[in-house]
């Protein structure tokens, strides 16, 4: 199996996380002359207690076997939260699954049964590769059908960063980098296959948030995330999403999108559950709350 790309992801992401560091975060002596920002090399190998020489072949991507012991000591240094930890381990360790652990994409009818089961409120299910397998009727009331996208672009990541959900979800940029940042803490093992590169490469061709976001290797574990959406036909929608995994070894998590209360959130999930249901495909551009003057109604 060919490790280099994980090398190369481990590097980059010790780098990030060192530059990221002020010396007085950690009981160093502030600096008043300094080329780079964050700690030096040499003084996160001080804090780790590995030498200098050693910890530089890390940041190099270079071919060496690292211990558990020595990675629990590096994000102590870097003070790495659990998941940032967790993601370390990840990269680090060469006797990680590959692809081949990865299910067959696709729902059990059990699983389609508790999606639909959410109605009104949006529901999908995610692979591990943070692809789109299966959602419920609620979720095309509120963003679109997603049987019109082709199926390479049915992911996470391309619906934030590929243009169909940018004007549907006022507040997008925390969105878009929370949902990037988890796909990057969830898919540390996977680095270095065929099917990650080429995803990461496509999407920073394609958006230039993208490719900067992804420079500074955010990483975070999921938490409940409050969505604002406008939809053409009913307005402004707060809903708050919160994932599960699901408890069968496939890396498939659900989805689920809940209304805040107090925002009329489930009165107009209602109301758009019982509109009859069309052909909806996924806007690359929908209308804002108007500025004035009556609302528009555009139908998906």
């Amino acid at each position: 199996m060919n490790y280099d790309q994980r090398r190369a992801q481990l590097a980059d992401f010790l780098r990030t996380r060192r530059l990221a560091i002020q010396p007085e975060e950690v009981g160093l002596p502030p600096r008043t002359s300094r080329r780079t920002p964050g700690l030096r090399r040499e003084d996160v190998a001080d804090l780790a207690g590995i030498s200098t020489c050693w910890y530089s072949r890390l940041e190099q991507a270079r071919n060496i076997r690292v211990s558990d012991h020595v990675l629990d000591s590096l994000a102590d240094a870097l003070r790495l939260s659990t998941e940032e930890h967790d993601y370390l381990l990840a990269l680090a360790r060469e006797d990680a699954r590959s692809s081949a652990s990865i299910a067959p994409d696709g729902v059990p009818p059990a699983l389609q049964r508790i999606l639909d089961s959410q109605h009104p409120h949006p529901a999908i299910a995610l692979g591990p590769r943070f692809n789109i397998l299966a959602w419920n009727q609620a979720r095309t009331d509120v963003y679109g059908d997603l049987t019109k996208i082709p199926s390479e672009h049915r992911h996470m990541l391309w619906l934030f960063f590929g243009g169909y959900l940018r004007e549907l979800i006022q507040n997008w940029e925390q969105s878009a980098r929370s949902v990037l940042a988890e796909f990057r803490a969830a898919t540390g093992l996977y680095v270095h296959e065929p099917w990650f590169t080429k995803l990461v490469r496509e999407l920073s061709q394609n958006s230039k948030e993208f490719r900067g976001w992804w420079q500074q290797h955010e990483i975070e574990s999921h938490h409940v995330t409050t969505r604002e959406v406008w939809h053409p036909a009913v307005g402004r929608m707060v809903l708050e999403e919160s994932a599960l995994v699901v408890d069968d070894r496939s890396g498939r998590r659900i989805i689920l999108e809940i209304p805040q209360p107090g925002t009329g959130t489930e009165n107009k999930l209602t109301a758009l559950s019982r509109r009859p249901h069309q052909v909806q495909v996924p806007p690359r551009h929908v209308h804002r709350k108007p500025t004035s003057g009556k609302q528009r109604h555009n139908h998906f």
